[in-house]
């Protein structure tokens, strides 16, 4: 607009001029070489004037036909962008219904040109993984790092498609790198979790704890659950590693509180009578059932090979004295009472217990101890009870 003005105004100063130099034109002679030009001064006037307006015309055009070439290129791009849109889209359809071999075609073939390259190589990942090329996974994995090598994205699924092809320590390695700067992602500690578990990797799993409860990731049942799982998972290690002594010696390292959890104690005397200590954790059961009736313990009694079984039938008295309604306690008397060869004693536990609950166990030891006692027709008759105890209702 400006050059236009400028233009319009020397037209005006030339028409205006022009005449009152008609009678006083001048001359101007240029000299180049052996070659000179003569002329008056109005005339070089209007050649500089037509020479600018030529000029300004030319930059005109020049400037439209590159416009007009920008257009016809956004044109172009623009149409790939939007094609590779919808390749993208249909491609990440296809991954969800697990058309892997298309589902990698369309995500690739569109990254040069989608608007999300790193979505298209993510894509790319799981659809090579779900062929079974974990070679080609991780080369899709390399470009989407290249993209974005700090993205959370990346090495999260990574991690997932590493977590699915049970390469767990790999997995774990991922997660590590970017857990010091993501440490509370809830998908990261439910990777975490999920990979020691399957790795059997107890204590970190048990150092994890505080964080997925803090996070929501699990509720205080679940976390007491996790948590005597992989107290029971270090007791076996021990045990495998160590035998009974190294096993004895780690649960008198524990804490007061973590010994008096009735699954940890169960745990610990089914490991012991394993290895063949017994005695030694009967004395940790019998000291847990003076402060713990509970019937998990208590049916571990008849369990143990004890070499003196007077001892574990007091204490099981003691318990009937405070709770004398309590099937376990009756069965695991009338269980070693029967071992005894106390058999009218053991015929009165294990009714009693078959009073208290119908239970098919408890109705095949009564059997056991009728023939013994040589009663032909009340086992015969306990056999059918015991039969329909054990076969479902009918409707």
């Amino acid at each position: 607009m400006i050059k236009l003005l400028l233009l319009v105004a020397a037209l005006i100063a030339g028409i205006v001029v022009g005449p009152m130099l008609a009678g006083n034109q001048g001359y101007v002679l240029i000299s180049a070489a052996n070659q000179t030009v003569e002329m008056s001064l109005t005339t070089l006037i209007i050649l500089v004037v037509v020479l600018f307006g030529a000029f300004f015309l030319l930059e005109n055009i020049l400037k439209r036909l590159f416009s007009l070439g920008s257009s016809t290129r956004g044109w172009f791009s623009g149409r790939k962008t939007r094609k590779a849109r919808l390749q993208t889209s249909e491609g990440l359809t296809k991954v969800i219904e697990g058309d892997w071999k298309q589902a990698e075609k369309l995500v690739v073939k569109s990254a040069k040109h989608s608007d999300a390259p790193l979505l298209n190589y993510l894509a790319a990942a799981e659809a090579a993984q779900g062929q079974g090329d974990a070679s080609q996974r991780d080369e899709y994995l390399k470009l989407a790092s290249e993209i974005d090598g700090q993205s959370l994205a990346v090495a999260l699924t990574r991690a997932k498609l590493q977590f699915r092809q049970q390469q767990f320590e790999q997995a774990v390695a991922t997660l590590q790198d970017i857990k010091r700067d993501h440490g509370r992602n809830p998908v990261l500690l439910t990777l975490l979790k999920d990979c020691y578990i399957r790795l059997e990797d107890w204590k970190p799993l048990l150092a994890l704890l505080p964080q997925l409860e803090k996070a929501g990731i699990v509720d205080i049942e679940e976390a007491a659950k996790l948590e005597a799982k992989a107290e029971c998972g270090i007791m076996h290690h021990i045990a495998k590693q160590q035998g009974s002594e190294g096993l004895m010696g780690h649960w008198n390292s524990l804490s007061r509180k973590t010994k008096a959890r009735p699954d940890l104690i169960a745990c610990f005397v089914k490991l012991m009578s394993q290895y063949n200590a017994d005695s030694e954790a009967y004395t940790v059961l019998r000291d847990a059932l003076k402060k713990n009736n509970d019937e998990s313990l208590i049916n571990l009694v008849p369990a143990l090979k004890l070499a003196d079984n007077h001892p574990a039938i007091v204490r099981l008295q003691d318990l009937l004295r405070y709770d004398s309604s309590n099937p376990s306690t009756h069965s695991a008397l009338g269980q070693l009472f029967m071992r005894e060869g106390k058999l009218e004693q053991a015929k009165e536990h294990f009714e009693k217990a078959i009073a208290l609950r119908s239970d098919v166990t408890d109705y095949g030891y009564l059997v056991e101890v009728m023939e013994q006692l040589d009663d032909k027709q009340g086992a015969a008759e306990l056999s059918r009870q015991a039969l329909t105890v054990a076969l479902p209702a009918k409707n």
